[in-house]
């Protein structure tokens, strides 16, 4: 029962997993939760609680899908919204940071909204995993989407307007919770900040990002 006791502990590290099932005769066990971490990244946890081994039939699979985890597509995204809107404001004949904030703003959340779209469904398993609200009310990860749809269509049409600044500054601030507190804990789950067609590591550069945009939020609605 130590060595059950000792499994359990690492494995409740990834707050993934909210329920373990583990037969100390067989050694056979069951995992359960919203969006379960890859078979690669549980045999770490196992291992790390001692001299024990995970032997999973897709483990090979889930591998594969590891190898292919990267913020590129993220990185190229914001890339892309940068260099877009930096130009639209230079070919205006000036900078105006608030315009461009606006208009950054507004291609972050479209294009967001978009990846979220393609497959809300396994969007909002895979939020739920972190997210403080979506854990608790699942249909949250299915509004999400459209709110961060809302939000690129207000930044388009009223880039000024306190409201949209201040929506956009709660909604950010309460992802930021979710994604520091899977941070901190070590939790090696999927960030679906582009919904589940990239495979996107939760990590300090997701808080990067979460963060800039609540400080611009914050930003345009004290200016």
């Amino acid at each position: 029962m130590s060595c059950v006791s000792k499994i359990e502990k690492s494995l409740y590290g990834n707050s993934a997993i909210k329920k373990i099932s583990i037969d100390k005769e067989t050694g056979n066990t069951t995992l359960e939760g919203e969006s379960l971490p890859y078979d690669d990244i549980i045999s770490n946890l196992v291992t790390a609680a001692g001299e024990y081994n995970l032997h999973a039939t897709s483990a090979s699979q889930s591998a594969s899908k590891e190898s292919k985890r990267s913020y590129k597509p993220l990185l190229l995204i914001v890339l892309y919204l940068l260099g877009t809107t930096l130009l639209l404001e230079f070919s205006s004949g000036m900078f105006l940071m608030k315009t461009w904030m606006a208009n950054f703003m507004a291609g972050f959340f479209l294009v967001f909204s978009f990846f979220k779209m393609l497959d809300i469904a396994a969007f909002a398993k895979a939020y739920q995993s972190y997210d403080i609200i979506a854990a608790k009310a699942k249909w949250y990860g299915y509004v999400f989407p459209f709110i961060e749809l809302g939000l690129g269509i207000a930044y388009l049409l009223y880039s000024d307007n306190e409201l949209t600044h201040l929506i956009t500054a709660i909604v950010m601030f309460v992802s930021l919770i979710g994604v520091i507190k899977s941070v901190v804990q070590k939790s090696e789950i999927e960030c679906a900040c582009l919904g589940t067609v990239f495979n996107l590591p939760m990590s300090y550069v997701t808080i990067i990002e979460d963060g800039i945009m609540l400080v611009m939020a914050l930003f345009m609605y004290f200016n």
